[in-house]
């Protein structure tokens, strides 16, 4: 017999004789030496990236064999095009995790199989859940010039608000909240992101955000908050957070139409998830309980917790077996329930779109390594971002960042003061 057909042998007669291969210690093991990623479903500068960057600088720490813990974004529909990978092509060995939007794990209950869920191929309650940070702490805002100062005036005043795109919970939230309580609310998407939704406000494009996150309120515009630049309207989640200001009502409260709340309160439910960190199906039980213990430490360690304070984010840690919970709750509503849900999720009319300013025009200086653009409009220098949503085009191929040079003629199409959308440079 050959060694080889003899350690074959072996290890057929140890699989028939029940004899345990020594898993315990590969899983121990598992990690040393290796690179993880951990996606992010959301675009940079806003809650879901911050809190999500927070956890993967520190977590690798926490994991046996201390291996690298690479953050990506994987952005593209809301987030389904995230979890639509980790469902049906993210290796199942625990060496990739996500950190999703609250929305995208309700997204099968929100949709179903018809329109925008016409492209979801995941499961939630198949996911392995590992855990989160944090509640989202969602509120509504008003810009200080709007005659919207509270909830009240919506059934009175239109509010302009921004968004990103159709399966932004900005969007998703206004229409909701229209079609089942009345709120007067007109949405425009196209904003590449919350910075770009904040400057908008300011520019006087729109007037609020149906929904905002208190820990992007704190961390990026503190001094908004401080000089009283918007009014919070209202709390949205299933409870009050003792961080917003105690005189904030919770939506729920409000509402006392018992099948209106019994709608508002499975829809409400997403927020209680915060930013879930997930993996596959499939992968192992023994790695998925070392990913738990490593971001339920991480969530404790002082070096994270020092961090988020400096950044004012708020760590309330959510465990895996909550998050499990609520999500398989959620999905045990009778049907006739959720494809009311799904009526009140529907707009009614055609939403408008963001318009950028358009001009043909040099690139005169690259700044932050390329991050920025500078540029003359209108006979005045304007900057603009380059980030990971500008589609750029050198000679008519798509380009990266990079292939940018000052000199340039390019047809750039911009958001005044926040991101570039397009540049099409000759």
């Amino acid at each position: 017999m050959s060694s080889q057909s003899f350690v074959l042998g072996a290890g057929a007669l140890a699989l028939l004789a029940g004899t345990a291969l020594p898993q315990a210690a590969s899983a121990a093991d598992f990690y040393q030496g290796k690179r993880m990623i951990h996606y992010i479903t959301s675009g940079s500068g806003g809650s879901v990236d911050l809190m999500n960057r927070l956890g993967a600088r520190h977590v690798g720490k926490h994991i046996p064999g201390n291996p690298r813990v690479l953050a990506k974004n994987k952005t593209g529909a809301g987030g389904v095009v995230g979890a639509n990978y980790m469902y049906l092509q993210a290796p199942k060995d625990g060496t990739e995790t996500m950190g999703s939007l609250m929305a995208v794990p309700m997204a099968p209950l929100f949709y179903g199989k018809e329109g925008r869920g016409k492209n979801i191929r995941f499961d939630p309650t198949k996911f392995q859940w590992i855990g989160s940070p944090a509640r989202f702490i969602a509120v509504a805002q008003a810009w200080h010039t709007s005659p919207v100062k509270t909830w009240q005036d919506l059934l009175k005043h239109e509010l302009v608000v921004g968004s990103s795109g159709m399966g932004s919970s900005s969007t998703v939230d206004a229409v909701f909240l229209k079609n089942l309580l009345g709120f007067k609310y007109k949405v425009i998407i196209g904003y590449p992101g919350g910075g770009d939704i904040d400057l908008a406000m300011v520019r006087g494009e729109t007037q609020g955000r149906a929904t905002n996150s208190w820990v992007g309120i704190t961390s990026r515009h503190p001094d908004w908050l401080r000089d009283k630049k918007f009014s919070i309207l209202y709390q949205q989640g299933l409870q009050k957070d003792p961080n917003v200001p105690a005189e904030v009502p919770l939506l729920m409260d409000q509402v006392s139409d018992p099948e209106k709340k019994q709608l508002l309160k499975l829809k409400m439910a997403q927020f209680e998830l915060g930013y879930p960190v997930y993996t596959a199906p499939g992968v192992p039980k023994d790695r998925v309980e070392i990913l738990r213990k490593a971001y339920a430490a991480t969530y404790r360690d002082p070096k994270y917790l020092a961090e988020a304070k400096k950044a004012r984010v708020l760590v309330g840690p959510i465990p895996a077996d909550k998050l499990t919970k609520i999500i398989q709750d959620t999905y045990a509503t009778p049907e006739a329930v959720k494809a009311n849900l799904r009526s009140y999720l529907k707009p009614k009319a055609k939403i408008a779109r963001a318009k950028p300013t358009k001009v043909t025009t040099q690139i005169t200086a690259l700044q932050k390594k390329g991050k920025v653009i500078v540029f003359q409009s209108g006979g005045k220098t304007a900057k603009a971002k380059v980030g990971r949503r500008t589609k750029i085009s050198v000679g008519g191929k798509k380009a990266k960042r990079g292939a940018l040079k000052a000199g340039m003629t390019c047809d750039i199409a911009y958001f005044e003061g926040a991101s570039a959308k397009t540049i099409k440079c000759k």
